[in-house]
């Protein structure tokens, strides 16, 4: 997912704004301005949700115009879309009707880049505007806590046993474990190379983490005590997600999707990733479906300027559908195995 971003610069600061074009999901206006505190301009986008059914991938239900909407949290019973307004929207998941919307930060043009859904407390973590990160109570979106884990957070994910929240940092490429229980920032690791995704490994407390280089596990190993190990390098995933209940996992590498199972093969060396299947397209999000057969992908169709919806059979190894959709990929979600969310920008 592209973002704008304030950057430190000597004595000032680089303000990014996010200045979006017809055709384009994201343009770069710099600006070298004289600052003390953080700024950011935003110019707020229209992007739409598409609901698509994961049997037949036909279009059930489209809501266009929503304001600066970035990313996607599923929740039983609601969607709920989080915007770079600070706004959050929550969708009836039945009859896709707004039931209401909250005010949950300030408008942000680098932040409300991810969430994670913490089922262990009932609530959300969220990005938020400046590097916060907000934890939200579900499904009432009321504000329970918000904090600060280091200068400018990327993503998020949850350990396996939902006991640390790990939060990876852009410009330092950390990651951070902060535990649930009362929010309290630990340990932080050094991962050398640029990070590109997260996803919890099956051991509890544990992080496979994918740069641009090579592939990590990151685990806990108490309150104060994080620990990073290289597993593998010279092939880099792009994207990766856990199959739930599984040892195996679901990797994007270059413009190939397949199946590696981490426990399997023993690491190192490098695990054997099978299943392999090509595709078109510049991969941006993955989500896998709890039917124990489908991982869906969105990737984007420069060529044409839309996004493309593909549906992988990693249980026999193939590709068994595909959805052109209008728009700039931004989110993908899975509502167990029988719909697919899709966020896109007009």
């Amino acid at each position: 997912m592209v973002c704008g971003k304030t950057i430190p610069f000597f004595g000032g600061c680089i303000v990014v704004a996010k200045l979006l074009l017809p055709g384009w999901f994201l343009g770069l206006l710099v600006v070298i301005a004289g600052c003390t505190n953080l700024t950011e301009y935003d110019m707020a986008y229209m992007a739409g949700l598409y609901v698509i059914s994961a049997g037949d991938f036909t279009v059930i239900e489209t809501i266009p115009d929503i304001e600066g909407a970035r990313i996607l949290l599923l929740y039983p019973g609601n969607i709920f879309v989080v915007s770079t307004e600070g706004v959050i929207y929550r969708y009836d998941s039945e009859t896709m009707e707004l039931v209401d919307q909250n005010q949950i930060g300030s408008p942000s043009a680098a932040g409300y880049s991810d969430a994670v859904f913490c089922t262990v407390k009932n609530t959300a973590y969220i990005i938020g505007s400046y590097g916060e990160i907000l934890e939200l109570s579900l499904p009432e979106c009321v504000l329970v806590d918000q904090f600060s884990v280091c200068q400018s957070p990327v993503m998020l994910a949850l350990g396996a046993g939902a006991s640390y929240l790990f939060v990876a940092d852009g410009p330092s490429n950390r990651v951070y474990q902060v535990k649930v229980n009362g929010n309290k920032t630990g340990d932080n690791v050094s991962i050398y190379y640029t990070i590109r995704c997260m996803a919890p490994f099956q051991n509890p407390d544990s992080m496979l983490v994918s740069t641009v280089e090579d592939l990590n596990l990151v685990s806990v190993l108490s309150a104060t005590n994080l620990r990073s190990v290289l597993l593998a390098g010279g092939r880099p995933f792009s994207a990766l997600v856990a199959v739930p209940d599984d040892t195996v996992f679901i990797g994007v590498n270059g413009n190939s999707i397949g199946v590696f199972d981490a426990i399997g093969t023993g690491l190192p060396p490098w695990p054997t990733f099978e299943k392999t299947v090509w595709f078109a397209g510049t991969p941006l999000c993955l989500a896998v479906a709890n039917d124990w057969q489908h991982a869906y992908l969105l990737v984007y169709m420069a060529g044409v300027n839309s996004s493309r919806l593909i549906s992988y059979n990693y249980s026999s190894g193939h590709i068994d559908r595909e959805l052109d959709i209008p728009g700039y990929p931004l989110d993908l979600e899975v509502l167990g195995g029988e719909a697919v969310y899709v966020l896109t920008t007009k």
